[in-house]
């Protein structure tokens, strides 16, 4: 039914003013499953009467198993069809929201007194991206042009693309100019949106919506001052640590936490996290973006650049700095609480060039003390690592050596799952490349090893040999990620062969087959391309590995994964994945 009505389910939806009326009809409804269900759409005769029926007279458990398939957003623009729909029709609380905001305290709050909806939601995400302070107007409208200098490109890009297809026949179309599309204060003319609006796709008609309703800079930053002496205060109080106390101890079904810088980026027109904070804002206020955890920053101040040098070289600290301040709240209020039933820590970077600290393991710290004792009473079965490495590798003591992480994953004893990103190696140009590699052993206890059923490794060289001989050693692995990984020859070594992805998976393929008892897990393999898209394979490894299928690699390090195989991917949009095509550049 769900598949014929053309339901995807989203995890998170963005919401649109040209999208905020988009209500499933009643024709619709009847038209999807009028014919199954006929009953439903009878008159008061009791004949089927294609004028008169109503998605209001299906059955509550219907409404239930069609609304298990829609997003959120979906679900209460079916609340808002009719009294009856919001009556029957609930909503699908299943996170709640922390940061230090009213909009998303009150939120949590109200939930946490509701009957019914506390007992549906399962995970706190701890928004970790404070707002930043901007004594004077000038510099707030300095760090509104850096962030919207990359849409203006975008929208440039795409009426230049306009003007190409009609300069031709059309002496007015020549004569436009830059200043004919944007306004003194950089909005959008007229003339630009009626261009765009010969489009019919979704950026154009996000833009015009976002044109349309956009506040001045003026009104922005009086708007931007109080929400920022709003967070100070709450900050001071710790008042948002009170609540992340509360939501641990008040939700029964609590399992998940997660700690994110990703909540709202310069290059995403809406939020990653659809937040009652973000909800409560005026249309078109305009924020300046946040750079948490001391990130690679766009157009950074000599003074910004000048403090991260400074917190991130810093060697032997006692604890993280105020920047990390969400992972040192939320590792100390586990701490506090009896017998915590949290199951999955996840650190949200999207992918970017950022993370917690890689001083957390470089060198012994009370943070550091706090999470091994965290690992020893929390019954963690999921945890997702990114780190910071910035400065890394000027400390003799690295992540690796100091065999503080091993130490640490050593008490996870329930630890099934595991998504490591030490950001060793960059993804795009503007980072530098760190002279590291992983070493298994200095980071993953054996134990720990043979329990994972799922492993994922990000942005790291590694020896061909040790990541192979790792692979070998989870005999219970389900599914296995290689993300950005750069296979290296063993060292001192002479005359040996280059490191292959062809070679490592034939052999592979021969384990895999003379060892029956051993899990045979399903790889997902993925290499940067350029702006931010991936080439992305799964379903060929396993057909080379398991049935017999040619292998969907080639020898070349620069190019390893053949022509034609595999998905063109976005990581920063999960919507986009086409097909590899053989012969065109880049796909």
């Amino acid at each position: 039914m769900v598949a014929k009505a053309g339901v995807t389910k989203r995890r998170v939806s963005n919401v649109t003013p040209a999208s905020a009326s988009n209500v499933p009809s009643m024709s619709l409804m009847e038209d999807l499953f009028g014919d199954e269900f006929p009953e439903a759409f009878a008159t008061s005769s009791g004949y089927a009467a294609r004028s008169s029926k109503r998605v209001t007279d299906l059955p509550a458990e219907l409404l239930a198993m069609i609304c298990e398939h829609l997003s959120n957003l979906d679900i209460k623009r079916l609340r808002l069809a009719g009294k009856h729909l919001a009556k029957n029709v609930g909503l699908r609380i299943d996170r709640i929201y922390i940061s230090p905001n009213r909009a998303n305290l009150d939120c949590l709050q109200r939930i946490l007194d509701h009957p019914r909806y506390r007992n549906d939601v399962g995970e706190i995400v701890w928004d970790d991206a404070q707002l930043e302070e901007y004594p004077t107007l000038d510099s707030f409208r300095h760090a509104i042009g850096i962030d919207e200098v990359k849409t203006t490109i975008d929208i440039e890009n795409r009426l230049d693309e306009a003007i190409r297809g009609h300069e031709d026949d059309s002496p007015e179309y020549r004569a436009l100019e830059r200043d004919d599309f944007f306004s003194s204060n950089g909005q959008l003319t007229e003339v630009g949106k009626g261009i765009l609006l010969r489009y019919d796709d979704q950026f154009s008609r996000d833009i015009i919506a976002r044109s349309t309703t956009v506040m001045s800079i003026e009104q922005s930053y009086n708007l931007y001052q109080r929400l920022y002496q709003e967070e100070q205060e709450i900050m001071e109080q710790q008042l948002d640590v009170a609540a992340l106390h509360r939501a641990i101890a008040g939700f029964p079904k609590m399992k998940r936490i997660t700690l994110t810088s990703e909540v709202w980026r310069p290059w995403k027109l809406y939020p990653l996290y659809d937040t009652p904070f973000y909800r409560s804002l005026p249309p078109g206020f305009r924020k300046p973006s946040v750079w948490p955890w001391l990130g690679f920053r766009q157009q950074a101040t000599s003074v910004q650049a000048a403090h991260r040098d400074e917190v991130m070289s810093t060697r032997n600290i006692e604890r993280l700095s105020i920047e990390f301040r969400g992972y040192s709240i939320i590792v100390s209020t586990l701490l506090a609480i009896p017998n915590p039933k949290i199951e999955e820590i996840i650190i949200d970077a999207g992918n970017e060039y950022t993370g917690i600290s890689h001083q957390l393991f470089a060198s012994p710290n009370s943070d550091f003390e706090a999470t091994v004792r965290m690992f020893q009473l929390v019954p963690l079965k999921g945890l997702q690592l990114v780190i910071n490495p910035y400065c890394s590798d000027s400390n003799p003591d690295s992540l690796f050596a100091s065999g503080l992480l091993k130490r640490a994953l050593a008490e996870a004893q329930f630890l099934e799952h595991f998504d490591f990103n030490p950001h060793w190696l960059p993804r795009t140009y503007r980072h530098e490349t760190l002279d590291l590699s992983f070493g298994p052993n200095e980071v993953l206890p054996e134990a720990t090893i043979k329990r994972l059923t799922t492993f994922a490794l990000r942005n790291v060289s590694v020896k061909e040999n040790d990541l192979e001989d790792l692979l070998k050693e989870m005999e219970n692995v389900e599914h296995v990620t290689l993300d950005n990984i750069h296979l290296k020859n063993s060292a001192f070594l002479h005359h040996q062969p280059d490191p292959s992805w062809v070679q490592l998976f034939h052999r592979l393929q021969s384990y895999y087959a003379a060892s029956p008892m051993v899990s045979h897990p399903r790889f997902a393999w993925i290499e940067p391309t350029y702006y931010g898209r991936n080439y992305f394979v799964d379903e060929e490894i396993g057909d080379f590995l398991y049935r017999g299928a040619e292998c969907p690699f080639e020898n070349g390090l620069q190019r390893p994964l053949k022509e034609g195989v595999g998905w063109f991917v976005d990581e920063r949009d999960k919507g986009f994945k086409v097909r590899r095509l053989v012969g065109v550049e880049g796909w």
